[in-house]
Parts: C-alpha cells; sequence; structure tokens
C-alpha cells in the first residue's frame, strides 16, 4: 500500500522516466526550427499595473519575414489575447492615464488606384471593447505615442515632409513625357540610414490629438527634428523631449531636454552639457524629473549616467551609482526615492532597484531580447504601480515575458516557444574566464558543446566575435550558435577588451585603438579551450561579424593558425570605411584619434587591408548589398586584395540585405550555412 512518501518516490520517477523520453525524441536545433521562434519585445504596464502590452515577434515562413503583433496580458498571467489583427505593429502602445484603454499604430495593407501599399494607422482600443477606432488620418508614421495626464491628449511624434534645396533649373517637360527622376541635392548632415537607404526629406514634428474628438493639432515646425520619446508635464501643459540644439555636425551624438509648451510651441532648454541628455521622465509626485546622459570627452565609449533635477531644470545633480556601470534604461519606483534600473554587467543584462544613496538591489540578471542570431546582450522592461514586466530568457530558453516585485520574485507569464523547446534540442552557455597573457585581466568567455558532446573526442572550434566593438556576448539564445554547434563545431565566444559590461576602463583600453591587444585576447580565449583536451588544433576557424569582422580579418593577417575564417560585413580600411559608412560623423570623431585627411598613418595602421599581402588563411567575405554601415565596397576591397595575393577567398553578397543580414530568417539560415559550407570545405590539411 503507498503511503505519502513513497507515492512522493514514484511520481518523481516517473516524472524522470517522463523527462528522459521527451529529451530523447527531441532533436538538434535546425535550420526550419527558425521559423517556429517567437520572442517578446516593448513590454509597456499600465498606469494601474493591472495590464501589460508587449510585441509579440515571429517569423512568417509564407513570406520569409519576421512580423510583429500587439497583445495584452493581465499582469497575474490571465486573459493574454491579440490586439493587432488588422495589420502588423509598429513601435511601442501606450496605455491611457486610467488603463482601461491602449493606444497603437499598426502598418495595414490598404488598396489605392488597384496597387496594394503599406500605410501607417493610429488606433485607440477600449479593452472592454471588441473593435478599435482609428484616430487621425493622414499620418505619415506616428510614434513616441504618449497620453496627457488628464486623459484629454494624445500626443505622438509624425514626419513632416520638406522640398529639398534646388540646384538650377529643368525645362518643364511635356505632357505624358517620360523624364529622368530630378537630381537630388544634398546638404543635411545625416542623408542616409542602414536599413533604411537615402532618406526623405522629413522632419519629424509633435502633434496632439483631442481625445474628446476634433482635428489634429501640429505644434512644433521648422528645421528641429523631434524624433525622441516624449513626457508629459504632471499638469498636462507641456512634454519634455530631447532633441539637438547646438547643431555640430561634429557633434553628432549631443542633444538636450527641452520642455514643449503645448498652448504656445515654445521651447524651453532644461539641460546644456555637451553631450547626449535623452530619455526624460517625470517623478510620481510630479516634482521632478530623471534622465540618461553624459559629458562628452571625445571619447569611443562612455558609461551613460543617470541625473535629477527640478521640472525647470534646476538643481541638477547626477544620481550616484556607487558601481562602474551604463544605465541603458530607467523608470521611477512609486515612492519617488528610487528607481528601477537595467544595466549590463559580465555579459549579462541585469534589471535593479537604486536607491538615492547609490545602493543597488538585483531583481533579476535574465533579461534578454530579439538578437535572435548572436548571443547580444539585449532586454527590455517596463515598470508601473509596483509590476515590472520584462523580456526574460538565456541561452536555451527563448525570450518570454516575465514579471518581478520589487524583492526579485519573478514570474514567467507566456509560454509561446514551449512547443519548440519540446522538440528540439539547444546547447547550453557554458560560461569560463581566462586570464589575459598582455596584462592579467580576466577575460570572459562561453562555450557551446555539439549534443551528445563526449570530452574524450576530438572537435573542430569555431570563435565567433561579436560587433561593435563596444558591445558585449553572454549567456543569451543565438540561433546561429545552435547551428554551429549542431554541425559539429565546439562553439566559442568571448568580451575582450574594449567590452561592455566590465566598467568604462576595460572599454575604454581600445578607444583609438581598434583592433590592437583584443586580438591577444581572443587568442588567450582560443588557447584556454584548446588546453581543456577536446579540440583538434588543426581545425580553428573563425568569423564574426561588423566589428567582429574587422576582429576576423586583423587574426588573419596576425597569425594563420586558423584552417578557414569568414569576415562577416567588416571594415578593413578605416580611411574609406570611415567616411563611407551612415554613421562616418560618429565613427571619425570619436572612434578617431584626429581626422584621417590630416594624419593617414593612424588610421591605416590599424586597417586590416594593411596586413592583407601577410595573409595565408583562406577567407571568404560576406556583406548585404545595402549595407550602409559597413559598405560592400570595404569587402570588395579585401576580396580583390586577397585575390591579388593567390589566397583562397570568395565573395558573397546578399540581396537586399543591410548591415543587419539575418533580419529575414532564411538568411539567418543561408548565412550560418555558407559559413559552414566555406569551412567544410578546409576541413581536412591541404598542401
Amino acid at each position: 500500500m503507498l503511503n505519502k512518501r513513497n507515492t512522493g518516490q514514484v511520481l518523481a520517477v516517473l516524472f524522470s522516466l517522463v523527462a528522459s523520453a521527451l529529451v530523447q525524441s527531441a532533436e538538434p536545433f535546425s535550420a526550419m526550427d527558425v521559423f517556429e521562434i517567437v520572442y517578446i519585445k516593448d513590454p509597456v504596464v499600465s498606469p494601474d499595473g493591472q495590464h501589460i502590452a508587449f510585441n509579440r515577434g515571429y517569423m512568417d515562413v509564407m513570406t520569409d519575414r519576421r512580423r510583429s503583433a500587439l497583445w495584452v496580458i493581465n499582469s497575474d498571467g490571465q486573459r493574454l489575447r491579440e490586439i493587432s489583427k488588422t495589420g502588423e505593429l509598429i513601435g511601442s502602445a501606450a496605455f491611457s492615464p486610467s488603463g482601461d484603454a491602449i493606444a497603437f499604430v499598426l502598418m495595414e495593407k490598404v488598396a489605392e488606384k488597384g496597387v496594394r501599399k503599406d500605410v501607417p494607422r493610429l488606433h485607440l482600443l477600449s479593452l472592454s471593447a471588441e473593435e478599435s477606432v482609428e484616430l487621425g488620418s493622414g499620418l505619415s508614421g506616428p510614434a513616441n505615442l504618449a497620453f496627457s495626464p488628464d486623459g484629454k491628449w494624445l500626443a505622438f511624434t509624425d514626419p513632416v515632409a520638406f522640398e529639398p534645396e534646388p540646384m538650377g533649373k529643368v525645362p518643364t517637360k511635356p505632357s505624358d513625357a517620360e523624364w529622368a527622376e530630378p537630381f537630388v541635392v544634398e546638404t543635411r548632415d545625416q542623408y542616409a540610414a542602414d536599413g533604411t537607404g537615402f532618406l526623405t526629406f522629413v522632419t519629424h514634428q509633435v502633434f496632439l490629438i483631442p481625445l474628446a474628438g476634433g482635428p489634429v493639432r501640429q505644434i512644433t515646425e521648422g528645421d528641429r527634428d523631434f524624433a525622441s520619446p516624449l513626457a508629459w508635464l504632471p499638469d498636462s501643459s507641456g512634454l519634455l523631449t530631447s532633441i539637438k540644439l547646438k547643431n555640430d555636425v561634429n557633434k553628432p551624438l549631443d542633444t538636450d531636454v527641452v520642455r514643449l509648451d503645448i498652448g504656445s510651441g515654445q521651447i524651453t532648454p532644461l539641460t546644456s552639457q555637451l553631450g547626449p541628455d535623452v530619455s526624460p521622465k517625470v517623478s510620481p509626485d510630479g516634482t521632478r524629473m530623471a534622465w540618461m546622459g553624459y559629458e562628452e570627452k571625445h571619447l569611443s565609449y562612455q558609461n551613460q549616467r543617470l541625473y535629477t533635477a527640478e521640472l525647470d531644470g534646476s538643481n541638477a545633480k547626477e544620481w550616484t551609482l556607487g558601481h562602474d556601470l551604463s544605465v541603458f534604461n530607467f523608470a521611477w519606483h512609486p515612492d519617488g526615492e528610487r528607481v528601477y534600473i537595467q544595466y549590463e554587467e559580465f555579459g549579462r543584462n541585469v534589471l535593479a532597484l537604486l536607491d538615492e544613496k547609490g545602493s543597488i538591489n538585483k531583481l533579476s540578471d535574465e533579461l534578454a531580447g530579439w538578437e535572435l542570431d548572436q548571443p547580444y546582450t539585449t532586454g527590455q522592461f517596463s515598470a508601473n504601480a509596483g509590476v515590472i514586466a520584462f523580456g526574460r530568457g538565456n541561452s536555451t530558453t527563448l525570450t518570454e515575458l516575465a514579471v518581478s516585485d520589487d524583492m526579485g520574485r519573478v514570474k514567467t507569464i507566456t509560454g509561446f516557444n514551449d512547443s519548440l523547446h519540446e522538440s528540439a534540442l539547444f546547447s547550453a552557455a557554458e560560461e569560463r574566464w581566462v586570464e589575459s597573457s598582455v596584462d592579467q585581466r580576466n577575460i570572459q568567455f562561453w562555450i557551446n558543446y555539439p549534443p551528445n558532446f563526449d570530452p574524450t573526442q576530438s572537435y573542430p572550434l569555431l570563435l565567433q566575435i561579436h560587433g561593435g566593438p563596444h558591445a558585449g556576448y553572454g549567456p543569451q539564445f543565438a540561433a546561429n550558435n545552435q547551428l554551429y554547434a549542431a554541425a559539429g563545431y565546439v562553439v566559442v565566444y568571448s568580451n575582450p577588451r574594449g567590452s561592455t559590461g566590465y566598467g568604462e576602463e576595460f572599454a575604454l583600453t581600445i578607444n583609438h585603438n581598434f583592433p590592437s591587444r583584443d586580438y591577444d585576447d581572443l587568442m588567450d580565449v582560443v588557447d584556454a579551450t584548446v588546453s581543456l583536451g577536446f579540440i583538434d588544433e588543426e581545425r580553428l576557424y573563425v568569423t564574426g561579424g561588423s566589428g567582429g569582422g574587422v576582429l576576423t580579418a586583423w587574426i588573419v593577417g596576425q597569425t594563420d593558425r586558423f584552417r578557414a575564417a569568414v569576415a562577416v560585413n567588416p571594415v578593413i580600411n578605416w580611411i574609406s570605411g570611415g567616411l563611407t559608412m551612415d554613421l562616418n560623423k560618429l565613427f571619425v570623431n570619436y572612434y578617431y584619434s584626429h581626422h584621417p585627411w590630416n594624419d593617414p598613418t593612424d588610421a591605416w595602421s590599424r586597417s586590416p587591408l594593411s596586413l592583407v599581402g601577410k595573409v595565408t588563411t583562406p577567407t571568404m567575405l560576406m556583406t548585404g548589398e545595402n549595407d550602409l554601415r559597413t559598405p560592400i565596397s570595404e569587402a570588395e576591397q579585401y576580396f580583390n586584395a586577397l585575390k591579388m595575393e593567390g589566397v583562397d577567398t570568395a565573395l558573397v553578397r546578399v540581396p537586399g540585405a543591410s548591415h543587419f543580414i539575418a533580419s529575414r530568417p532564411s538568411h539567418l539560415i543561408a548565412k550560418v550555412n555558407a559559413i559552414i559550407a566555406w569551412f567544410d570545405r578546409y576541413a581536412e590539411p591541404t598542401d
């Protein structure tokens, strides 16, 4: 006869057998599993803490696109439902002050003269209703939605077109004639952006919609661009936002917090330091504001700090953090004396509660995001009325929506990826550290092992290098690492010097000096992994994208220890690359010690192209044809130079792709398969 004790033992055995059977029936993560991935973005907690809106991202296998849908769930995990049934979600949603209605923007298919095109539509939905109503008409791209505290207005930004400057006159074409498009004259500081192409001639202005009914009202105009989040003053008389006031072409990051009066449209600067001042938010009692920023010092990286002041900008002071960390995001605690903050630390995105004395209470270090192909430390959170919502995940758990309280009691409340977790085996990221051979710094790295890994066997090693270079990898889910591991590779990735999450000094070790000793850190990571005894030293491979592509090309110019390499969207010539990328003024002014035309030797000495004559490693290049961040001309230079030097090479052009090659699911898969195919080509020694 069973008693409570042996009943529990029997159940434990049964659960163990079931779990074992599930694992045995699961298969290694595969290419088509990519289309099964769901991820969470842009959580927003309602003012009363009762509801959470979020972006449910998913893969559409029929259109080969990432799609976005607006969903809402009660903060206790009940009543999950989709809101955006007529189009695709654009941006994030906003709750009304009472929390019973939600505003959002959908991109909808509209037929005009027999042609279907995408049109952005601004919607308002009462959570007690089934159908939303459209607000405004003829809008170009509403964003930064914000309800006024008195519930009378919805503020937002929207692009407003202007005519570019002409240069000369063209005769009037005959009626019905088909002439070429007119010339375009550029005088703007930035006229193109990766993922967008040439920018349209617009400025973003601030608009108001009266919720009681009436026409849309534009309250700003002119050359200044209002494309930043909006925060209402407590009496609904004005808005706080961040804009460029000084307009120095060589200070592209410089912005100031301003007050915008909705009655007169008057702009009042509230900050003045040189550097970015962004994301102002009003305290719960309506007496103060806080924002993020730093005083610029012409460095390639600086920690983002937290400031507070009175609503008129007086009595401004830096909020003591007590740690060498950079604040990514923040939200006021209901008591007005503390704030929730998000920061990066040792490869993890951390959510914490910060008091006015600088004391930090960690709530979770599992913030996760939507960077699916690589293990970048991403994530977002929102907080209201004591409820904190965020995307939660790790190296083997895809991002789901979770909630926490001030004690750090975390609960995941969605399970969109449960079926994928049941059918696919994932490789966990094992954390390790190595001492740098350069200066004995501690360098963090992770290893993904192949399925059914046997340490008595010998495996090829694949070193993957992150971009940035001021960025960080961590124990986050990464589809490419899972696919590499499933193909039999031991995948190694690390945060060499220059990476974020280890303090400002660590990041600045490559200030105006990239690439440099980060190369040595990466070699130390490889050596530490080889020393574990299961790596075939004759089968070492290396790849990386963007800043990682730079380092990949730099590595093969320094050593021949790798059997093959793939440099994805690299810069290989800092003289040409710095001035042709979309962020040219940012890179040249912050990543260079001086302008390269005044002395090109420094930029050239850090260019992988300067070492191409030493390369013997078979090296493939891969770049999106529409990449404006690291233009394809960079990869073409290296490809042609390798050809002339007699080095095995190939140039993979990704049609229609920007810098983010993996934006389409099939491109994520094709990228991994092309890299594996190149490495397989050189799996055996060649004489």
